[in-house]
This record gives C-alpha cells, sequence and structure tokens, in this order.
C-alpha cells in the first residue's frame, strides 16, 4: 500500500483562499427508479423512495435483516450507500453540479461531503451556500478542521479542549439542531497523520469537546464520524486515537490506488480496500460501521480498460465486506496531481453500472 500524499484538499476554489479546497463528496444509495429521457430524468415519488427492496443475501451475515429501513444512525442494513465527490463550481452551487453528475450516471446520490473551517466566516459555516437545499433529499455529511483556511492558521487540539473555541462550536451546534435532519459531522480526519508534536491524548480531548457541547445543546440529530488514513503501515496509531464508543457513530478510512502516480504496483478494488477492513473486524471495530469518506484509483496507461474494470468490481468486492456501509468516490485530481477522477474509455459507464447494483439500491431515511 502506497503513502497516502499530503494534503489532498489543498486546491483552489472559486470565492475561498487558494491555499484551501473544499471537496464536496457524494454517497451512496437510492431507492428510485430513475427513467432517463434525452434532456431530463425523473425519481421516483417519496411514497415510492420509502419502500424497502427485499432484503439481499448478505455474505458474512448469518441471515438476512428483517427491514431495509436505514437505523437511526443512517446504516442501510442491507447493503451500502453509494457515493461520489463532485468537484465544486461555487458560481452554480452544490445542487446544481450535483444534480448534473446524477444525470450522467444515471441514478440519485444521497449524501454529499462538504468541508470546513473553524472560522467564523462561510468557510466554517454549516450549512454553506446551498447545503440545506442539498440536505432535503440527501444525507449531509460535514468535515470540520482545525484550521482558519484564510491565513493558514492552524488550531491546537489543546486549545479546543480548554475551550477556546466554544463559541464557535456552540454556533455550530445551533445551526445542526435548527437542520433537524440527521447529520454527519466528522472532526479532523485523517489524525494518523500528525506531525505538528500534538498527541493522540489530546485530539480525544478535543474531539469529547465538541460533541460534549453538542449535546449539551440538544444538537441530537449530529452523528459523528471518526476518520482515520486507512493506510495499513500506520494501523499502529489508530487505537491511541480512538475517543471511545460512546463518541463515534461511523468509522470512515481513504483507501486510493496510487498505482503510476506514485510508482506502486496495481491493486484491485478489494486489494486496495480490505487489508483496513479486515484490521477493524479483528480489532475490536467490529460493532461500528465503516464508511469510504474517499476512495478511488489512478488509471494505467499499459492497460487503458484497467481503470474502468476497477469500479466495474465493486459490488462483488462489497459483498465481502458487509460491515463496509458507505462509499464516497473522490472524483478529482489531488494536491500531489495523482489523478483519480472518472475520465478514461468507459470509465463513467463503469461507475454507473457498479453503482445499479441491487446492493446499492437502498432505502432513504
Amino acid at each position: 500500500m502506497t503513502m497516502p500524499g499530503r494534503g489532498r484538499h489543498a486546491r483552489r476554489d472559486r470565492g475561498l483562499p487558494p491555499s484551501r479546497w473544499i471537496p464536496i463528496s457524494l454517497v451512496a444509495a437510492l431507492v428510485a427508479a430513475l427513467a432517463i429521457t434525452a434532456v431530463v430524468y425523473m425519481y421516483a415519488s417519496p411514497v415510492e423512495r420509502s419502500a424497502a427492496p427485499p432484503a439481499p443475501t448478505v455474505p458474512g451475515n448469518q441471515t438476512a435483516p428483517a427491514s431495509c429501513v436505514p437505523t437511526s444512525d443512517l446504516v442501510p442494513p442491507c447493503g451500502a450507500w453509494w457515493g461520489m465527490h463532485v468537484p465544486p463550481d461555487r458560481e452554480r452551487g452544490l445542487v446544481a453540479d450535483v444534480t448534473a453528475m446524477e444525470t450522467r450516471i444515471g441514478r440519485k446520490l444521497d449524501i454529499t461531503i462538504s468541508y470546513h473551517d473553524m472560522s467564523e466566516t462561510d468557510a466554517g459555516r454549516f450549512f454553506r451556500d446551498d447545503e440545506s437545499d442539498l440536505g432535503e433529499e440527501r444525507v449531509l455529511f460535514l468535515g470540520w478542521e482545525s484550521t482558519i483556511w484564510a491565513g493558514n492558521v492552524d488550531i491546537p487540539w489543546h486549545a479546543i479542549a480548554r475551550g477556546e473555541l466554544d463559541r464557535v462550536i456552540d454556533a455550530q451546534a445551533a445551526r445542526v439542531k435548527e437542520h433537524g435532519k440527521p447529520v454527519l459531522i466528522g472532526f479532523d480526519g485523517e489524525k494518523d497523520r500528525e506531525e505538528s508534536g500534538q498527541t493522540p491524548a489530546e485530539y480525544i480531548a478535543a474531539y469529547k469537546r465538541i460533541v460534549d457541547r453538542f449535546r449539551q445543546a440538544g444538537a441530537d440529530n449530529a452523528l459523528w464520524v471518526w476518520g482515520v488514513t486507512g493506510y495499513y503501515p500506520f494501523r499502529d496509531r489508530w487505537k491511541p486515537y480512538y475517543p471511545g464508543d460512546d463518541y463515534v457513530d461511523w468509522i470512515s478510512y481513504d483507501p486510493y490506488n496510487f498505482a503510476t502516480c506514485r510508482g506502486a504496483k496495481w491493486q484491485s478494488f478489494e486489494e486496495t480496500v480490505q487489508p483496513t477492513y479486515r484490521w477493524f473486524q479483528e480489532n475490536g471495530f467490529a460493532h461500528k460501521p465503516l464508511m469510504l469518506a474517499e476512495y478511488g484509483t489512478e488509471s494505467d496507461p499499459a492497460e487503458p480498460s484497467a481503470r474502468a474494470d476497477w469500479y466495474r468490481d465493486i459490488p462483488a468486492a462489497m459483498k465481502r465486506m458487509p460491515n463496509l456501509k458507505a462509499i464516497i468516490q473522490w472524483n478529482n485530481t489531488d494536491a500531489d496531481d495523482c489523478d483519480f477522477s472518472l475520465t478514461g474509455p468507459g470509465v463513467v459507464e463503469a461507475f454507473a453500472e457498479a453503482g445499479k447494483d441491487p446492493y446499492f439500491q437502498q432505502p432513504l431515511p
């Protein structure tokens, strides 16, 4: 497995400081049947979407779930959410970008992810731009970073733990409570890459401070996603950062097939994802749902069809990892110019085909 790149989110975005890029990712599942015409497609009605499909047989489960309705923690019992990060064009808005991509792949996405700093500006404010509109029919996943992007100011975890950011935290909690619908929130994902001298204990104290302030504010609709890189050689770093079961609803990691970008061996989707999946199952975390908050593959110049085949193989591999409940493709180029976009011969078509597998056709909450 290849070492993850530095600063994958450090990309330019219109209207924000050039030192940071705010990605919008989209995950997963859909119950609605789509009818595609030459210029427009139509989603099923809310009533149709709420009807759960028959429970598929999931490898690794002794029996099929009694119901496919998502749990209160937004876990789909019978399969997994299917999603993708769509590079934002802030002049058009999130909804326009997302629906344009949905048209291309012939299905509706259920979850979006957007990144926020801890400032009191639009860069930090929960529900920026048209995030709330996007959340009307999709679950929102909000990534929250302990930085202020304007000026590249890092906020120490110990400062958060001491209460120096309580005003910012409380304002965000009030907005989430007012939103009403369940919202996924992740604080400083990939903290296992920390190189500034901060400690796991400081991270846990900051994480718990945030969660506790939300709970005290009555923002019980916030669901907490604890994330790591998933870079397997870092596995001994993960447990020290874990804040405890009472503070974690989902666990996420971000696997990539870097391949030619880093001079690494080509890996299939399953080879890219499974080692970390297996580690979590065997090391005391099998009771928590897992999510790929980011994933993707580079291309193979020697084999033009390799990238399409990589995506086409996802449904079969996912059914062998039944606790992996959401996957978000990262449709972009990272700060090291590794290209994970859905480009190349037949790639969009292969991704669309995989996303129409019944395993990824789950009812919305």
